[in-house]
């Protein structure tokens, strides 16, 4: 399970899978590091996208994250 929610301050990321949990958040509001963060996290991308475009359509949709 990937999810990433939008908070006040920058994104919440929670990645949860069997013998790998990892929480982490990301200051400020910029789409395009969550992304990389997660990647770097072995996230597939087809997990990334659906994620983003739930948490910020609008931002992902205009990076093409969709």
């Amino acid at each position: 399970m990937t999810w990433v929610t939008r908070t006040p301050v920058g994104f919440l990321i929670v990645i949860w899978k069997s013998k790998r949990r990892w929480l982490g958040f990301q200051w400020g509001g910029d789409i395009r590091r969550v992304y990389e963060v997660m990647l770097r996290r072995g996230t597939p991308r087809s997990e990334i996208a659906a994620a983003l475009v739930r948490a910020a359509p609008a931002e992902a949709r205009a990076h093409k994250l969709d």
